[in-house]
């Protein structure tokens, strides 16, 4: 089958799971994109993780489940302009995070067109609800029609970010203080999951799809949910929902980060300072994470009932992925930062598309996939062409199989809030490497020590692989025209290689 009878016959066949609606527009090629905030890979029970998640459970059952799917960098701005624009940081300039303490970024420029400009172009009635992070009312300008009132990403002093306040954490260290709760890191919120932010987001949702279901044009709905980004504030019963006694701790939470970056031990954000968090800290914070991830899945029950009780979910293409994942004690780091490691760099990302089978997807993805693999499915036309960004759609229809290319995923991270750091890294099902400007590359046997606990660069024993993933990430680098980056990584192999051969 070619790529059009593909496309042609998804579109038109039924969707599993889903009842047979009075009426169906087939002519309708509907999206709903759902972006969820630092969610682990591995933390739902969809995936084998403690944290209930019944209705992604029911969505994976029906869906393809990409389970090696990686974001291209762990940090909230880049990695949403990543997969909004199919085009890497360096060509979007979005490269740090927008209207953050030193960062100079303050969103994606209008003529970096996205996802949504194509969209409106092709007539699509347009819905974006949640976070945004690209910049002032970037949805409203590029042309959606319903969004909250208050708009998106309205700093009250554009330009005067504040610096953030690093003695958040100072009343942990007093002698004698015992806390329940560590607000920053997590504590028992006000009100119920009705009055949460989380409710709001899939509230107008729900609404969007009443009133798409009264038009016949297509439509796009986005939704992109705080939940389950730190602190993890949760109202009750989620947050006394899972037992803090019984979590089980990261294996590497003790790391001792001996031959690794020395930055990565740095204070750059007040939530980088964990060294008052004891094991049972960790445990707390392990176990109100788990329930805002259960709250977060009941509110995405309600948009996934919506779609169907609607009779809409037979032309709709559902993607649900997180911008990047969460550390959340592995390592004893806390948040996210300038690193690579798999509990940031792995990400969830399932795609119902209409009429295809369940799979189980194995091969390494990028978030920013999901861009093509949109525009396959609604014949969207990039004026800004996506290139970073591959079709999903060959692995929805034959599986593994559908890529004949090498297995493996590249990762960036440019800048951290304003610090540069250049990292870049490259993942295959067996090792991880990280090149790293600022401080000692990283080697990781993911086979024998997938906690990424030691750092093997340089090794006599691996040097055949060393050489082969450097090389590999400096093809990439250069074949995506990574001008800054691709240089030092080529100048710093030639010197090593000299002096291995010298």
């Amino acid at each position: 089958m070619n790529r059009r009878d593909f496309l042609a016959q998804a579109a038109a066949g039924p969707l599993l799971g889903a009842s047979a609606p009075a009426q169906v527009h087939r002519e309708r090629r509907n999206i709903v994109l759902i972006y969820m905030e630092q969610f682990q890979h591995d933390v739902a029970s969809f995936a084998g993780g403690p944290a209930k998640a019944p209705n992604l459970e029911k969505l994976a059952g029906e869906a393809v489940n990409f389970r090696t799917a990686c974001t291209t960098t762990a940090l909230c701005t880049p990695a949403r302009a990543a997969m909004f624009t199919g085009r890497l940081g360096h060509r979007t300039a979005c490269d740090d995070n927008s209207y953050v303490w030193h960062s100079a970024v303050t969103g994606l420029d209008l003529k970096q067109t996205t996802l949504i400009d194509w969209a409106r172009k092709k007539d699509y009635f347009m819905g974006y609800f949640g976070k945004w992070h690209l910049g002032v009312d970037g949805p409203i300008r590029r042309g959606v029609e319903r969004h909250p009132p208050a708009g998106f990403d309205r700093p009250p002093n554009p330009g005067k970010t504040p610096k953030p306040d690093f003695s958040l954490t100072k009343p942990y260290y007093e002698k004698g203080r015992v806390f329940a709760e560590k607000p920053g890191f997590y504590t028992t919120a006000p009100g119920t999951y009705e009055t949460s932010p989380t409710h709001g987001v899939a509230r107008a949702g729900v609404g969007f799809l009443k009133e798409a279901k009264t038009t016949e044009r297509p439509f796009f709905l986005m939704l992109s949910f705080n939940a389950v980004h730190p602190p993890y504030d949760v109202p009750k019963p989620y947050s006394d929902m899972y037992d803090w006694r019984s979590v089980a701790l990261p294996g590497n939470v003790h790391d001792s980060f001996e031959n690794k970056p020395a930055y990565q031990n740095d204070v750059m954000w007040p939530f980088h300072d964990t060294g008052h968090m004891s094991d049972d800290d960790w445990r707390r914070s392990i176990a109100y994470y788990q329930g805002f991830v259960t709250m977060l899945d009941h509110a995405l029950g309600e948009v996934f009932d919506a779609l169907r009780a609607n009779g809409l979910a037979e032309n709709t293409l559902v993607a649900v992925l997180a911008d990047h994942g969460d550390m959340n004690g592995a390592h004893n780091r806390f948040d996210k930062g300038p690193y690579s490691y798999d509990e940031v760099m792995r990400i969830p990302l399932v795609i119902r598309w209409p009429g295809m089978r369940q799979r189980e997807i194995t091969r390494h993805v990028h978030s920013m996939d999901l861009n093509q693999t949109v525009v396959e499915w609604a014949g969207l036309e990039p004026d800004a062409p996506n290139v970073d960004s591959r079709s999903l759609a060959p692995l929805i229809e034959r599986g593994d199989s559908g890529w004949n290319t090498p297995d493996e995923a590249l990762y960036r991270y440019e800048w951290y809030n304003g610090l540069w750091f250049g990292v870049r890294a490259i993942r295959t099902p067996e090792f991880k490497y990280c090149f790293n400007p600022g401080g000692i590359d990283e080697l990781y046997d993911l086979r024998k020590d997938p906690a990424e606990s030691t750092n093997l660069i340089d090794s006599p024993a691996n040097a055949s692989v060393q050489r082969r993933l450097e090389d590999r990430l400096l093809f990439h680098l250069e074949r995506t025209n990574d001008a800054l980056v691709a240089p030092r990584l080529k100048d710093h192999l030639t010197a090593i290689r000299a002096r291995q051969t010298g």
